[in-house]
Formats: structure tokens, C-alpha cells, sequence
């Protein structure tokens, strides 16, 4: 009996609680309807010179929070990169588009980071990324809309590099390298099959004679079908050249020299695993003959 009791007791609790709670859902729900048709409908972001002060407090109030460690350390604030969910002219950006254009806003910026702080550049960069699928991954300003702070160690970890060849015909004038992660393979010939090993894809490409069999490519006959793989390595900030795998005859050479450092002995790869991590101007030489120039592009 006193089972019985304690149980009937429970569910009588049970029935209550949903009650309320079902109550105050219909409250809110009620009070929400309430709110929506006594204000119209805005995005937060919208360009009105009634809102633009608070996107800025907001703002600020973003990047403070995202700063708030580096107080304690001797890093420095080299840029700020805004995250927009949003397309190029929609009206979300407008707001965004006219605020980071405000020398005064800047201003503000840089003044939240000395009360922290916090040093950072005098031409601090600023960037604005759209449709960036990033937003999500950024501190949040607004919804959509988000803000990096870049150290120059972050700043490194996003720099784009382009590879031209001044000796030899690639198939195209020259080649972007995105810091990603992702291997570029350097050979003769977009898909080139490796004699007993696998067909490859070559993303920095020379023309081969099997490709075109016309005479000025034959000095493309220098380079091997896979003969080197550039990475960029995340943990350093820094694009590394390895010695491909596929290239199994030691007599085919890779040196790499660099004249705007006075580097004229050069630096030769002989070992697939020992990488040469390369440098802003590094002239990469190709059995003596074929040569590539790395340039490092700007942030």
C-alpha cells in the first residue's frame, strides 16, 4: 500500500511539472508572438546610422574577449580577419563593410588592446572573408559574421606561395600553392606512369615529349616524371621541398639556391625523408638544367 502511495504521489508530481511547464511554454510563445508584431523585422546588421555604434561596442566587445590571454604573453596582434557567412552585396555585410572602413573604429580597436595589454602592429591588417566557412569557427559578432585575431605566426600559417619555371615549359605560366597541407608533385607530364610504380597526377607539370612531341619541349627531357613534392607543414608556418619517392636514380639531382641571400653553393636533396624548408626568392634546379622560382606571396 504505501508502494502504491509513493507512486501514485510520483506520477501526481509528474503531471504537474508538465503542466507548468507547458503553461509557460504557451507564455512565451505567446509573449514572443507579442514581440514580433510590435517590431518589425531587421537584420541586426543592417547599414542605419541608428545601429552602427552598437555593431561597433559588439565588435570590440568580440575582440577583446579574443584577446583577453594574450595579456599575459609577448605575442603580437598583427591583424584581424572578419568571417562573413554572407555573400558580397548582401545587406548582412553592409554594416561589417562600413565599420572596418572607420579609422575611429580602429582606433578603438588598438586602444582595447593596450587596456589589455596587448601589443599589435601599427598597420594592423585588416581583412574581410565572404561566404567564409569559417563563421562557425571564429568568435561570433553577430550571427553569420565572426572576427579572428592573427598573430604573425597565424599570419605565416595562411601565406600562398607561386611557382614559375625559368628554365623548361610547364603547362601552365605558373602555379599557386595554397597552405593546406595538400602535396604538390613536380614531374614531367600531368599524369605520368612511373616505371614500375603507380600512374601519377603532377601538380606543377613540365611538358612532356609524350605530351607534345615538338622540339622545344625536349629540354623538358631533363626532369624526371615525379621528381620532387613541395607540402606546406602547419606546425612551422613554412612550405618544405622533398626528394620524390619515385625518384630512385641518384644521378637525377635537385639543388636549391637562393642569390637574394647570396646562396650560390645551393643545397642538394639526396634523401626522400630530409626536407628543404624553402625560402622567400629559393631557385630550385632540376638536374642541373630545369629551374623553378619560389616566390612567397603576400598575406
Amino acid at each position: 500500500m504505501n508502494w502504491f502511495k509513493k507512486k501514485f504521489e510520483q506520477f501526481s508530481e509528474r503531471l504537474n511539472a508538465d503542466d507548468t511547464a507547458f503553461g509557460a511554454g504557451e507564455k512565451k510563445e505567446e509573449a514572443a508572438k507579442q514581440s514580433v508584431s510590435k517590431v518589425p523585422e531587421r537584420n541586426a546588421l543592417a547599414a542605419k546610422a541608428d545601429n552602427i555604434e552598437e555593431l561597433k561596442e559588439i565588435t570590440v566587445g568580440a575582440i577583446s574577449n579574443t584577446v583577453r590571454m594574450l595579456g599575459y604573453s609577448n605575442t603580437v596582434v598583427s591583424g584581424l580577419v572578419f568571417h562573413s557567412a554572407y555573400k558580397d552585396h548582401a545587406v548582412e555585410n553592409v554594416g561589417l563593410m562600413s565599420l572596418v572602413k572607420d579609422p575611429q573604429f580602429l582606433n578603438r580597436v588598438k586602444r582595447e588592446f593596450k587596456s589589455r595589454g596587448v601589443a599589435c602592429k601599427d598597420d594592423l591588417q585588416i581583412e574581410i572573408r565572404l561566404e567564409s566557412p569559417d563563421t562557425a569557427k571564429v568568435t561570433a559578432i553577430t550571427e553569420g559574421i565572426g572576427v579572428e585575431v592573427l598573430t604573425p605566426k597565424d599570419a605565416l600559417k595562411r601565406q600562398k606561395a607561386r611557382v614559375t619555371a625559368t628554365e623548361g615549359i610547364t603547362w601552365e605560366p605558373e602555379y599557386i600553392l595554397e597552405p593546406t597541407g595538400k602535396h604538390y608533385f613536380i614531374g614531367r607530364g600531368k599524369d605520368p606512369k612511373i616505371e614500375n610504380g603507380p600512374k601519377m597526377h603532377n601538380d606543377i607539370a613540365f611538358v612532356g615529349i609524350e605530351e607534345k612531341n615538338e622540339e622545344p619541349y625536349k629540354v623538358n627531357n631533363f626532369i624526371s616524371r615525379s621528381h620532387a613534392v613541395i607540402v606546406f607543414d602547419k606546425e612551422i608556418g613554412a612550405y618544405k621541398l622533398f626528394r620524390s619517392k619515385f625518384l630512385n636514380n641518384p644521378s637525377h639531382k635537385i639543388k636549391v639556391f637562393n642569390a637574394s641571400l647570396d646562396d650560390f653553393s645551393g643545397i642538394s636533396l639526396s634523401n626522400a625523408t630530409v626536407p628543404h624548408i624553402l625560402k622567400n626568392g629559393d631557385s630550385i634546379c632540376f638536374n642541373d638544367t630545369i629551374v623553378l622560382e619560389f616566390q612567397l606571396l603576400e598575406s
